[in-house]
């Protein structure tokens, strides 16, 4: 009897919980728990935004963003940026699942039996069921899956099977490819794999009324998959249903209206809204951004311009209930751009000729039937790593253009842009222009003269007139078809009261020094220049950079006390007076030789036991032809801009020249010529290409020679287009023994030192030679316990040790 009036009151209990709730479809943002970041985004190698694959065998998901590098094209196929989308499965249409953040953990990856996690959700809430997303690599798994509620206890669910990732049933969602993360080659999946999948757990109606707190996951010995749990949506148990259908329409500059539709159970008093710019959906305690919202649309006012919104939902039915899990997003309109301003297309993604796009606020537009095509591309740039394309392809009539941000002020006649661009072919053409509609093309009208553009990069600048229209405009110049021109820099400014220089060139680059012209500005008064420089990627300097040269009357300028192989870039600007500066002139890039450059300089190589026991690095940046009629490469007939070394021969008359790699350099090939004699008649007496077992360096051995004889040694560049750093190193076995007894014996403390050198044993010391690290004798000093090296410069030193006995040693050190 009691037993009967207990079921019939937990039955008439379900029945009232029943009738005061809503069945909603929500997805439940987790607070913890995901133990890897599976999904690639963004842009640079997978392995860099991913901490582990999803299948054991290097494979991860792919976000709609991923790029393995900047040059990389978009993407076609891939998981939604937002992580939003409904599930596909026909029985829950309108299901939505949000993927945790591509820039952190975002699934409980179950490896192996008896792996286990537990996810946490951020709110704990009221469901009839539960969906749980996920898939399995390599193979099916199968879980034991608990669901925990707030009260402590629990309904468990064992053998709950996931798919393999490809071809299985009952996908909420398919064909968003994936990449091997050891290579970065992508697979597009055909538009139907990988599979992510649906799986329900259904709650026990007693378990209706319970808050769930946490789901926890263990993978049993069934199957043989790497699990991957990406989340879980609800038919949730709510008192006070969100609203449905929210959509985004026009934005403006700094606003946009929302609507949606009223909920179907229910009567809300009123709606509360929240919006970021994140994309991080809120929980139920994120406070509402608007409250108090009566009807069924309102506008969000006070935005920013240029800018993307996430939106979402709520209803208040005397307290807030939940949010809606899927929202709406939109992005405001474009401003009106103050000068001055600036765009070099490095943070915009590259497009392609099926892909015509521009950087945020700026347009590609052509006219109707255009063959031709624009957008930011990578093959070529003044700086690296973007431009802007523009190509005509066949078209022969029409026209299309970058166009610009509208601009204010820009019909004053005080603004003017400057710019970088250069053709495919010499000749080609540019039409700078102002548009009275971004739209429409023939609103065009040109600005000054036609630009004929050369191969190169060459910096241009025009003045806009007064009347001219609100929107900047580069116009393809056509003339021909299939002709392609690029654009980069762009700086649209007022025209200063003191004009900059122009054609500044540099000329006779030495290894220390470089002279400097340009043509002094209009400006009136003749002013003084300002110079400033630094090494090459170096950041430009702005309106607020020191110069480090000032009062200058002449346009020309010698810069010395430079460092040989080095690149740099110099900028010099007109002083009107000490208030009115112009600004910075486009740079001149340069390297100086490196100190040698000529047979008559050449670095001394010290001979060692092995390549690696007194190898230099080497740099060829700057190096120049040799004028040396008598320096021949009779191995390799393809050699440019050589650098010089020389070597005394070992007493065993045997020595090995060798060239390496460096990484990331971009020398990747030499020829290494071996000379006696001297400069102006020098016989070969060794070439060699490709023998080094690194790659294509040079490697060349020698034997019989006369020990105590100086050879000189030249290596060229294969490459007439790279310079940089690569390793040399002369050596032979021989050498290795003389030094075995004595390198434990002599100590260098302290290393580096600043101004003393001790040296522990040093009483079997003939002599010692201070030698720079471009291979310079600087001092030879007597054998003392201490070194007084205070006037040397700070830097890298080598100590040749002369022994007694004849031997030889070399230690590094270096000077603070």
């Amino acid at each position: 009897m009691n037993q009967k009036l207990l079921k019939g009151l937990s039955f008439a209990f379900v029945l009232g919980f029943c009738s005061m709730n809503a069945q909603v479809f929500q997805a439940w943002p987790i607070q913890s728990g995901f133990n890897a970041d599976v999904i690639a985004n963004g842009t640079g190698p997978s392995a860099s935004s991913t901490t582990m694959d999803v299948d054991g065998v290097n494979y991860n998901f792919v976000s709609r963003d991923f790029k393995p590098t900047a040059a990389s094209p978009d993407l076609t196929y891939g998981l939604p940026l937002t992580g939003q989308f409904n599930s596909a499965v026909a029985a829950t249409p309108n299901l939505p699942y949000q993927l945790a953040s591509y820039s952190g953990n975002n699934s409980l990856r179950l490896a192996a039996a008896g792996n286990n996690g537990t996810l946490t959700f951020a709110s704990p809430a009221r469901a009839y069921k539960l969906y749980m997303l996920s898939t399995s690599g390599s193979g099916t798994a199968t879980l034991d899956v608990v669901v925990n509620f707030t009260d402590a206890s629990s309904q468990t669910f064992t053998g709950v099977a996931i798919s393999d990732w490809y071809n299985g049933t009952n996908f909420a969602i398919q064909g968003f490819g994936r990449v091997l993360r050891t290579t970065d080659v992508l697979e597009s999946g055909s538009g139907t794999n990988p599979r992510l999948y649906q799986n329900t757990l259904t709650l026990d109606v007693a378990n209706q009324a319970k808050l769930i707190q946490s789901v926890t996951l263990t993978k049993t010995a069934t199957g043989t998959g790497v699990a991957n749990v990406f989340g879980f949506s609800a038919d949730a148990v709510v008192t006070c249903a969100p609203p449905s259908a929210l959509v985004a329409s026009a934005p403006t500059v700094n606003s946009a209206q929302i609507a949606w539709t009223p909920p179907t159970t229910g009567t809300p008093s009123s709606y509360e809204v929240y919006y970021n710019t994140t994309n991080v959906m809120p929980t139920d305690a994120t406070p509402a951004t608007l409250t108090g919202v009566t009807g069924t649309s309102t506008t969000l006012s006070s935005l920013a311009s240029n800018t993307t919104y996430y939106v979402w939902i709520r209803s208040n039915c005397g307290t807030p209930g939940p949010w809606g899990s899927i929202g709406t997003q939109f992005t405001t309109l474009c401003g009106i751009f103050n000068a001055p301003y600036t765009e070099n297309f490095d943070t915009t993604s590259v497009g392609s000729s099926t892909n015509n796009n521009a950087p945020a606020c700026w347009s590609y537009l052509e006219t109707a039937g255009f063959a031709g095509y624009g957008y930011v591309s990578s093959g070529s740039s003044s700086t690296t790593p973007n431009s802007y394309y523009l190509y005509n392809s066949s078209a022969t009539t029409g026209s299309h253009m970058l166009v610009s941000p509208q601009t204010a002020g820009l019909s004053d006649g005080s603004k003017r842009v400057r710019f970088s661009a250069r053709a495919g072919t010499a000749g080609y053409t540019l039409q700078l222009g102002t548009l009275s509609n971004s739209a429409d093309a023939n609103t065009f009208t040109a600005v000054g003269s036609v630009i004929s553009l050369t191969t190169t990069f060459a910096p241009y600048t025009v003045n806009i007139p007064a009347g001219s229209d609100a929107y900047l405009a580069f116009k393809h110049g056509m003339g021909g078809t299939f002709r392609g021109i690029y654009i980069d820099n762009i700086i649209v400014e007022n025209i200063p009261t003191c004009l900059e220089p122009t054609g500044l060139t540099s000329s006779n680059v030495q290894a220390t020094s470089a002279d400097f012209t340009w043509t002094p500005s209009a400006t009136v008064p003749a002013p003084v220049y300002e110079i400033y420089y630094a090494p090459t990627g170096s950041a430009a300097p702005t309106a607020a950079t020191a110069p480090l040269f000032t009062g200058i009357n002449l346009n020309t300028f010698t810069l010395a006390g430079l460092t040989p192989g080095t690149g740099y870039c110099l900028w010099v600007r007109s002083s009107c007076s000490s208030t009115d500066k112009s600004p910075w002139s486009n740079s001149s890039c340069f390297a100086t030789t490196p100190g040698n450059d000529n047979c008559a300089t050449p670095i001394q190589l010290i001979p060692g036991g092995s390549f690696a026991q007194n190898m230099q690095t080497a740099n060829n940046l700057g190096a120049t032809p040799t004028s040396d009629t008598s320096a021949t490469h009779s191995c390799q007939a393809t050699a440019f801009n050589e650098v010089w070394y020389s070597v005394t021969v070992p007493a065993s008359g045997n020595l090995t020249i060798e060239t390496n790699s460096v990484s990331g350099s971009t020398v990747t090939d030499t020829v290494l010529s071996i000379f006696t004699g001297s400069c102006g008649a020098l016989t070969q007496i060794g070439c060699d290409d490709d023998s080094s077992t690194d790659g294509n360096f040079s490697k060349y051995s020698l034997t019989g020679q006369t020990p105590g004889a100086t050879l000189l040694i030249a290596i060229w560049n294969y490459s007439n287009s790279t310079a940089g750093q690569f390793k040399i190193s002369a050596y032979d076995s021989s050498l290795g023994t003389s030094e075995a007894g004595t390198k434990e014996q002599i100590q260098l403390y302290p290393n580096p030192f600043s101004d003393v050198l001790n040296i522990r044993n040093a009483r079997e010391l003939n002599g010692i030679t201070v030698i720079d690290a471009s291979g310079r004798t600087v001092k030879s000093l007597k054998p003392e316990v201490q070194l007084h090296l205070g006037d040397l410069q700070a830097g890298i030193y080598f100590l040749k040790l002369e022994f007694k006995d004849g031997s030889t040693k070399i230690m590094k050190t270096v000077k603070k």
